[in-house]
């Protein structure tokens, strides 16, 4: 077991005037689990908390009560360069005035490495990710927004990590684009043993990457598929509802992943 979550719990203040405040919760009591080598998929529609419980993973959130062990450490972002992550916006997660060479090697800065290893290794990461070394000196504004996304996978597999959190990655994107991400995240998944948490409100996009699905509503798992065949015959009734609503808007998507 890579990530173990257990009884994970989260609020957040929210002031409604200058006399009072309630507390919101955002998580409650999620528990779930995460092997080497797999990918998971927390669906959910928007303020179902699922981007939060990312942020608690990858330690930029405290958590109110319960755990979060990855191998048998807790987890933070900042102590475990086994741990990486892209978002969705792939715009605001790269500084604009960095070239593609020095946003990729933002996670490498403290390896001791020559000046020609260090080129060669970025060199071998942007092939890696389907892009031409010429790409190294060229700034984000530059890019396409699929070319950009395939740099901030760049980047997440650079400290070659064991955990990439994925939140939304292919949302931003064109249909056709979509394909070819989730192409390569599915390749390197296989090639490197990275696990993925998949955060995403596309039944369609999981389904073709993720090999365990949770259903996420007001802060909790309220179903869980732990064999993707069986899908279709979800019981509670909001996963029913999103597997319609899935099955009726997201059918030409799927028949171009198949």
């Amino acid at each position: 077991m890579l990530i173990d979550i257990k009884a994970v719990t989260k609020s957040f203040k929210t002031d409604n005037s200058w006399l009072f405040s309630t507390t919101q919760q955002v998580i409650n009591g999620v528990s779930l689990t995460i092997n080497y080598g797999e990918c998971v998929g927390i669906v959910g529609e928007s303020g179902s908390g699922k981007s939060t419980l990312g942020k608690l993973i990858l330690g930029l959130e405290p958590v109110d009560s319960g755990e979060i062990v990855f191998n048998d450490e807790l987890a933070s972002l900042s102590t475990h360069k086994a741990l990486s992550v892209v978002f969705q916006d792939y715009n605001t997660s790269v500084n604009p005035r960095l070239t593609v060479k020095e946003i990729i090697n933002e996670p490498l800065i403290k390896e001791k490495l020559s000046k020609k290893q260090r080129q060669t290794l970025l060199e071998e990461l942007l092939f890696e990710v389907g892009l031409s070394a010429d790409m190294l000196t060229r700034y984000p504004h530059q890019l396409s927004g699929g070319q950009l996304q395939r740099v901030c996978i760049a980047r997440a597999i650079a400290p070659n990590p064991k955990f990439i959190l994925l939140d939304e990655a292919v949302s931003s994107l064109d249909v056709s684009v979509q394909v070819q991400i989730l192409e390569l995240l599915a390749r390197l998944k296989q090639q490197r043993g990275i696990a993925y948490l998949f955060i995403t409100h596309d039944i369609a996009v999981a389904s073709y990457l993720c090999d365990r699905l949770m259903f996420f509503k007001d802060g909790m798992i309220v179903e869980r598929v732990e064999d993707m065949r069986q899908l279709t015959q979800v019981k509670d009734p909001y996963t029913q509802q999103l597997l319609a609503a899935a099955s009726y808007l997201e059918l030409p998507f799927e028949s171009e992943l198949k």
